[in-house]
């Protein structure tokens, strides 16, 4: 009797995930900005509490969501987000540099990308939903930016966490091409103010 009140009340493994820089980002920019020595720096972000925690959080409906004790983030899930975001903006951008915030201060990056999160969840054999207000700063022009809101939506192609790990990977990779023609935009812009 005691071994199977043992064996019942064995709880589940934790599983760890990590989000991944997106394997298919290959340089798609101009040769407007392909010659320039630029600087980006990638970040702050700011995440809703509910979302920026150690447990994988998944969406139930539009009031209700899960967080799972066994299924967590393997570091911090906004340090995540920004390597990520910053890995990718690397690959796409022929800039110089690219940094996740926090820098340190000899890094002057050339444009500076801040963003809020408002929801980044997803619902098994569902999507994954990025709405986050960003935007691009120019260093050298503190009162010059672009702001720009962005709703991104991923198909999630399973019913598990790695499908939806997968799925927000991606749309951090959509997410980051629209950085990059932003970045692209304000940078031919600078060149030719006409």
């Amino acid at each position: 009797m005691v071994f199977l009140l043992t064996a019942c009340s064995t709880t589940p493994a934790v599983r760890y995930y990590t989000l991944n820089p997106f394997s298919g980002m290959q340089p798609d920019i101009s040769h407007a900005v392909s010659g320039d020595t630029l600087a980006i720096g990638v970040g702050p972000v700011e995440f809703p509490k509910f979302l920026d925690r150690p447990q994988i959080v998944s969406r139930k409906s539009q009031h209700r969501i899960a967080v799972s004790e066994f299924h967590r983030w393997a570091g911090s899930f906004s340090e995540d987000f920004l390597r990520v975001l910053a890995k990718n903006i690397s690959m796409l951008l022929p800039a110089d540099r690219v940094v996740a915030y926090p820098w340190t201060d000899p890094f002057s990056p050339t444009y500076r990308i801040q963003l809020i999160v408002e929801q980044f969840d997803g619902r098994f054999g569902g999507n994954v939903v990025l709405k986050v207000t960003w935007s691009v700063w120019n260093q050298k022009d503190t009162n010059q930016a672009i702001f720009k809101h962005t709703r991104i939506q991923e198909p999630v192609s399973g019913d598990d966490y790695d499908a939806l790990v997968a799925a927000q990977s991606r749309a951090i990779g959509t997410l980051s091409r629209a950085i990059v023609y932003e970045i692209e935009r304000v940078s031919n812009k600078v060149k030719n103010p006409d």
